[in-house]
């Protein structure tokens, strides 16, 4: 591979000089992107026309940055395990990210991964994530499988209500039908926690 150094950027958070990439960079979930992905996903970056731009330095004088570790080798998933898949593309989507809230820093996985909750300060207000868990009442336990890709593609919840950023919906409407299909089995399997967040 020509751009190695691009790997370890996007999985491990280190730039070529050694220097560490920061948040929003979701090294936590990108060290999971296959070693076949990965360098498709450099090829693809590297058919980007050039544009000249003076990027301001990031300031991360409130907190210390580390890079993540190692990598490693990393397997493909085979898309034909459909539950597998489903929670591989979850991953490397980073949506638990977002749609779990903070503790000392990190996503709590371990107790709240995919209640939501999440706030997003913008210009324009305050946007909160919303649960994703199995949860009937406050979660998407109650939704059909098509509501929730139309969700996750369209941004628009089982309430006919439209969703706003940071929720990337017009990226995931490019997704196939199978990769969808295998994102709602994995969020089938996420244990119900009740979040009141907006639905």
């Amino acid at each position: 591979m020509r751009f190695p150094w691009l790997v370890t950027a996007i999985r491990e958070g280190k730039r070529h000089d050694g220097s560490i990439v920061g948040p929003p960079m979701a090294i936590d979930f990108f060290k999971y992107i296959s070693d076949n992905d990965i360098k498709a996903l450099v090829a693809w970056l590297r058919t980007i026309k050039p544009v000249k731009n003076q990027v301001k330095k990031s300031d991360y004088s409130k907190e210390k940055l580390q890079a993540g570790v190692p990598a490693g080798v990393v397997p493909d998933t085979a898309p034909n395990d459909q539950l597998k898949y489903g929670e591989y593309l979850v991953r490397v989507g980073h949506c638990m990210e977002c749609h779990t809230k903070d503790k000392d820093g990190h996503p709590d996985l371990a107790n709240q991964m995919g209640a939501g909750g999440k706030q997003f300060p913008n210009p324009r207000g305050l946007n909160v994530s919303a649960n994703i868990t199995q949860d009937k009442e406050t979660g998407i336990g109650g939704w059909t499988d098509a509501q929730i890709i139309r969700a996750i593609t369209k941004g628009i919840r089982a309430n006919d209500a439209q969703m706003r950023p940071p929720m990337c919906f017009a990226c995931y409407d490019r997704m196939t039908p199978s990769d969808l299909g295998a994102i709602v089995a994995y969020l089938r399997t996420i244990k119900p926690v009740r979040n009141d967040v907006l639905q």
